[in-house]
This record gives structure tokens, C-alpha cells and sequence, in this order.
């Protein structure tokens, strides 16, 4: 990709050069590259191509000499035959992970049972209603029609050797035309509803397109690129992918789920390994990001232990609302309406009186156990939740249906015997534990199984609130892992 021609920044036009996604300025000032001055920001910036097309910079930072931005639009048309490019109604992507959720072949319908010595297998497209499938997303305010759209190309040249071309792209549709500076938050939408369903996070989109509506039909108007460093080292299939038959029933729950996170400030995809290169392999720093996913899924997914725990709810209320009495008491204090040597009488020494006579008479086993129950409810109630253990043991325990078949070719693999619930706990917590407070020990077979199994069970709490069917669940999980 390569562009030249004027941007407008304060009120002047100022000429830039694109080459591979690096935007130079050129200034007036010959000397302005010796001292560039102040990185100053601007959402978005305008200009024009020297081919006479508008060209936008969203989410941009730049100084006399150079601009670095987010995404940048070109229109697909020459300036001033339209208006400017401000909104849009829907979105499109296209790339080798739409492919491999969508399936190109799926357009196409072979013929079967042809003698070939009389006759070729005829190749015939489907019907569009077999092919595109569409949904309902609503991401706080948006109201998003999500759409699987073909196009379809036919090549009747006497020198080619392919007929055509199914291609199918991943499309966003906006009830109420879209500002473009939020493209780049769409896209990451896309990305990472993508990474989930890949299992990889090198997702890249080939052509990204806009288009607007008019009259019930929608007009492409312009190209995004967005700009990222992420290497097209792509090579997933269908075997080892989500794709669209895997969770058609609800997909549509499941982009609402992976696109809200980045608006709820839910930073923790990197339990989702960068290529396949990477995947195969554990080490420290991705042992500990799988852990903090992991406890922030079982956060989202789960009941606390006052929700799940009739007792301890009882407990802890008694004890909140001895603190709500203590409140008043110590306010008491603090205008002179009781001194605190009243409040020690009327306060601790009934308390220590109550409990000296409930154990006077008790035997020393009884009074044991009785001050051994007094210590583990101060305990309890010092965690305000699950720890790390309990997390992996419940969640374990939850899931063991669509983990088992997991659990056994791991096992199998690295020759290990797979423990209880609890010890599975005990072993992945302590080792999290150990890694974060800066001391772990040397990572071996237990831990990287145990590492995968809890990426497995942080997919299935993702499904689960996608509101996906154990069948699929099932398939997925066997896909992946």
C-alpha cells in the first residue's frame, strides 16, 4: 500500500507520504525532522489522495514529521461525488479465519452418482438462503445484525484454470448509521471474537470494507486497513477451529459475550496462544495469565461462596450485623453517650462470660472442637470468596463431562496419573502462588496438564455463558483440546 497526497491538521494542509502502513509528513520548516516537536493527538484526521480519494486516520498521534494511527479509510470513490465519509451502516470482513468459519465449499453442491465416462459431475451453487446466515447482537446500545454473506464470482476465460470463487465475509449491520471513529473498536470486536474461535490470536482480516444503505440496498464506500503488526502465520481448519456448524444455535450469544469484554475492561485472552507455534508450549508468564483468566471466568460464571453456601451466608450475616450494632455502640462512644469501659462491660464481658459458660462443663475434646469451629469461621470469613483451589475443584468437578475425554489423552501423553479434584486444585494453585511470589519450581508433566485442562474449562464457562448446548460444548472442547 502506497499513498500520497494532504492532510489537514490545524487548519493546514500538509502533504504525507504512506508506504506500508508508515505515514511521513513533510513540512515546511526543512528543519522540523532535526526537531520534531510535541506528539500531540486527534481522533481523526482527513485528507486527500493524489488520486483524488478521502482518506481518514482514526485514533491518531503525530508531530511535524510523523503520524501514527489506529486505522485509516479510503473511499472507493473520487472526492466530491459523494458526501464525506462520516458513518456507516454496516461492516465487513474478510480473511482466512472467516473462511475457515464459514467454508467456502459450503456454497456449492456436487452432483452425485454421474457415470464420469459420459458425463462430469456437475457443480451447482445453493441457494442463498442455505449458505448466508444472519443473527441478533445487542452490545449496550447497538443493535447489530451479524451476518454470514457469500459472494460468488464465476471465471469463464479460456486461459484460466478456475472457474470462480466463493468468498464469504464476516459482516457487522448497525440499526442507526455508525460513526467511523469507532472502527477501530469494532475491529477489535472482531478480533477477538475470531482468536476465541480459532484458538489463536494471529487472526488478520485480508479487506476490511464499509457500506452505507440506501433504498434496502447496501453500497460499499470504502476500504479500512488497520494497523497492526500481527504476522499472517494463519494455518487453522475446520478440524481444529469453531466453525459455523459447531455453534449456529448461538453465535450471535456468543460475539454479545467475547465483544462486550473490551467495554467491561476484560483484558485476559492470553490463555489463548499467539500462533501454533507458540501453542504447545508452557512457561511461567503464561501459567500465571492462564490462572487470572481462569479465576475471572469462574468469577463471571459462578456463585460466590455466601451465594453457594447456605451456612456460611448465615454466618456472615450474623457477623454483619454484629458489626452494624458495633457501629452503633462505637458512635455511641465517640458523642460521650457511653464510656468505653461501659462498652467493654456490657459488650466483651458478656460475650466472654456467654462463651466461658458454654464450655465450663464441656470436656476438653468438646471445648477442642469448639474453639477449633471459632477458628475456622474467623477463617472463613477472612476469605471473602473461593480460593484459587476451590475454583479449579468446583469448576472440575462442574465440567468433568467435557473434560474427561481431555483429561485422558493428556494423561496419556505425558504418562501421569491425573489426581482427585482437590489435589488437581492444590497442585495448580500452589504453583501460581509460587510463580507470583517469585520463587516457582521447575514446570513438569502435572503442570503443563493441568494448565491445559484449566484453558479447557475456561472455554467451557465462555460457552456455558453463551448459553451453548452440552452437544456442542462436547464437540468443541474435543476440537480444541
Amino acid at each position: 500500500m502506497e499513498h500520497t497526497g494532504y492532510i489537514r491538521i490545524e487548519r493546514k494542509k500538509i502533504p504525507f507520504y504512506l508506504k506500508d502502513k508508515k505515514v511521513h509528513l513533510i513540512p515546511d520548516n526543512p528543519f522540523a525532522s532535526l526537531m520534531p516537536g510535541n506528539i500531540k493527538e486527534k481522533e481523526i484526521v482527513k485528507g486527500t489522495t493524489t488520486d483524488n480519494r478521502e482518506i481518514i486516520f482514526i485514533g491518531c498521534r503525530y508531530n511535524s514529521c510523523i503520524l501514527i494511527y489506529k486505522a485509516l479509510i479510503i473511499s472507493d470513490y473520487n472526492t466530491g461525488i459523494y458526501p464525506e465519509i462520516t458513518k456507516f451502516d454496516r461492516i465487513c470482513f474478510e480473511g482466512r479465519a472467516v473462511n475457515t468459519f464459514a467454508g467456502p465449499g459450503r456454497a456449492f453442491t456436487s452432483e452425485k452418482g454421474s457415470d464420469t465416462s459420459n458425463q462430469m459431475k456437475t457443480i451447482i451453487p445453493k441457494k442463498w438462503e442455505d449458505i448466508n446466515f444472519t443473527g441478533e447482537a445487542k452490545l449496550k446500545r447497538d443493535k447489530i445484525k451479524l451476518a454470514i454473506i457469500f459472494t460468488i464470482r464465476h471465471n469463464l476465460k479460456y486461459d484460466k484454470t478456475s472457474m470462480g470463487e466463493a468468498i464469504p465475509n464476516f459482516s457487522l449491520e448497525y440499526e442507526k448509521g455508525k460513526n467511523i471513529k469507532y472502527i477501530p473498536q469494532i475491529y477489535l470486536m472482531a478480533y477477538d471474537f475470531f482468536c476465541f474461535l480459532n484458538f489463536r490470536r494471529n487472526i488478520i482480516f485480508n479487506k476490511i470494507t464499509l457500506q452505507i444503505k440506501k433504498d434496502d440496498i447496501f453500497y460499499p464506500i470504502a476500504t479500512v486497513y488497520v494497523n497492526s503488526n500481527i504476522n499472517d502465520d494463519f494455518d487453522r481448519n475446520e478440524n481444529n477451529s469453531i466453525i459455523s456448524t459447531d455453534c449456529i444455535k448461538f453465535w450471535n450469544k456468543l460475539f454479545s459475550v467475547i465483544a462486550l469484554r473490551r467495554t467491561q475492561k476484560i483484558y485476559d485472552n492470553f490463555y489463548i496462544p499467539l500462533n501454533s507455534k507458540e501453542a504447545p508450549t508452557v512457561t511461567y508468564e503464561k501459567y500465571l495469565a492462564c490462572a487470572l483468566s481462569f479465576e475471572s471466568e469462574y468469577t463471571r460464571l459462578y456463585p460466590t461462596k455466601k451465594e453457594d453456601n447456605k451456612s456460611y451466608a448465615e454466618i456472615h450475616n450474623i457477623f454483619v450485623k454484629t458489626a452494624d450494632e458495633l457501629n452503633v455502640i462505637f458512635h455511641a462512644i465517640q458523642n460521650d453517650q457511653i464510656t468505653f469501659n461501659d462498652f467493654f462491660q456490657i459488650y466483651i464481658d458478656g460475650v466472654n462470660k456467654k462463651y466461658t459458660k458454654l464450655v465450663k462443663n464441656s470436656s476438653k475434646t468438646k471445648k477442642r472442637k469448639t474453639d477449633g469451629y471459632f477458628n475456622k469461621i474467623k477463617d472463613s470469613l477472612s476469605k471473602i470468596d473461593y480460593s484459587l483451589a476451590d475454583k479449579y475443584k468446583n469448576a472440575l468437578n462442574d465440567n468433568i463431562e467435557y473434560l474427561q475425554p481431555v483429561i485422558d489423552q493428556l494423561c496419556k501423553h505425558n504418562n501421569i496419573t491425573f489426581p482427585s479434584a482437590y489435589e488437581a486444585g492444590t497442585i495448580f494453585a500452589d504453583f501460581r502462588n509460587k510463580i507470583a511470589h517469585g520463587n516457582p519450581e521447575e514446570i513438569k508433566s502435572i503442570h503443563c496438564v493441568l494448565y491445559e485442562i484449566a484453558r479447557a474449562m475456561i472455554y467451557i464457562m465462555i460457552l456455558k455463558m453463551s448459553d451453548a448446548d452440552n452437544k456442542s460444548i462436547k464437540t468443541i472442547i474435543s476440537k480444541l483440546f
